[in-house]
């Protein structure tokens, strides 16, 4: 490891919020360990407050789907060229890539000329889809990563060796009663709580948000004492929605929102994850361009699209998905949830035992001291 005196820059790339959260938590790890070090590149709100000299948000580098990634092409190709440019004038002392496959790997191949050593954080999911993307990874990363204690192993079946070292969510989140958390969001701790949470990207509330509303809508008709609270995402404008007012709109702590939830309307992503370690009751659901859905079908080779499920290799979480995602399915299934206590217990406890497999408290400063021991 270098001196801690040396100065020492990363560029780091990020291109989701869900990643900007775990950049952020990265970052605050190697400062305490090598507190002159410069960070560029690409992040969000989270990132950028640890001191990121950012090119692009997340904002505009979250795009998700085969049609819709087409459509914005040649903005991906000028951002890919635009950080090739930075790399060769920068020369880093290492490239940090989170998640983010589509752009990152080929990141990571493109930049393979300039000879500077790669850390991927939070592997790309291949046990899912595009496996002979492995090839990538042995041919042009250096270290691997991983957030989920099965992948470990994955990959060292194929010859790569991945570290696992824990969720850094568990980082990130402090535990609270759900007292605590009523208290900080104005909600009453005695009644039933449903939250929405249609996901962090603008065509995906475009796509969930209605649905999840009049799902609500038809649950609180028939159980009037629910209170409904909206995840907001803060980087959306959620005036433009005309939300009814018995829906409260939480953009401060989103987090917090799911948290506290007895059940929950979740996007499928990262946010599956969120609710896990929250210990909160989920349905899981999606809906895609048509052409999106249909090449995913043919392409994804995993039996769910909730992390929880493939986390449990079973369905523990309801999954409403493409044309199951109606409103009478969201409705019914929601209703049928949170009028059986037994039910809502036996989600619980499942979702302990996910928990469980997850936990690595630490994650983020021991992703750090793994990176600086390479750091030349």
């Amino acid at each position: 490891m270098i001196n801690k005196s040396s100065p020492i820059t990363f560029f780091i790339v990020a291109g989701e919020a869900s990643g900007d959260v775990h950049g952020a938590a990265l970052m605050t790890a190697i400062k305490k360990v090598q507190p002159e070090s410069r960070f560029v590149g690409h992040g969000g709100d989270g990132m950028t407050k640890e001191g990121l000299e950012r090119m692009y948000h997340t904002n505009q580098l979250g795009i998700v789907g085969f049609s819709e990634v087409i459509k914005h092409l040649p903005f991906m190709f000028n951002a890919m060229k635009r950080t090739l440019d930075r790399l060769k004038e920068l020369k880093p002392n290492r490239i940090i890539l989170i998640d983010y496959p589509g752009f990152n790997l080929r990141l990571a191949k493109k930049s393979a000329e300039l000879r500077i050593p790669i850390t991927y954080f939070i592997l790309p999911q291949l046990w899912a889809w595009k496996e002979k993307r492995i090839n990538i990874i042995k041919k042009h990363i250096d270290q691997m990563l991983v957030i989920f204690p099965f992948e470990e192993q994955w990959y060292k079946d194929r010859g790569v060796e991945a570290a696992f070292v824990g969720h850094p969510i568990f980082d990130e989140w402090t535990p609270s009663t759900k007292e605590e958390l009523c208290g900080l969001l104005n909600l009453n701790h005695e009644k039933k709580i449903l939250v929405l949470y249609p996901g962090s990207r603008l065509q995906e509330v475009k796509k969930h948000l209605p649905i999840l509303v009049q799902a609500a809508k038809k649950l609180k008709d028939e159980i009037p004492s629910v209170q409904i609270i909206l995840g907001a995402a803060p980087q959306i404008d959620w005036t433009q929605w005309n939300l009814p007012d018995w829906i409260q709109v939480e953009s401060k702590y989103p987090q917090k929102a799911l948290e506290c939830g007895d059940l929950a309307f979740v996007a499928s992503g990262t946010s599956t994850v969120e609710a896990t370690v929250f210990g909160t009751p989920m349905i899981v659901t999606y809906k895609m361009a048509t052409l999106s859905w249909w090449l995913s079908k043919i392409l994804v080779n995993v039996p769910f699209a909730g992390m929880v499920n493939i986390l449990a290799e079973k369905e523990i979480m309801p999954e409403l998905l493409q044309e199951n995602a109606t409103v009478e399915k969201l409705y019914s299934t929601a209703l049928s949830i949170l009028e059986n206590p037994e039910i809502l217990q036996k989600m619980k406890e499942d979702l302990n035992l996910i928990q469980n497999k997850l936990k690595g408290e630490g994650a983020s400063i021991r992703a750090a001291i793994k990176i600086l021991e390479l750091v030349k």
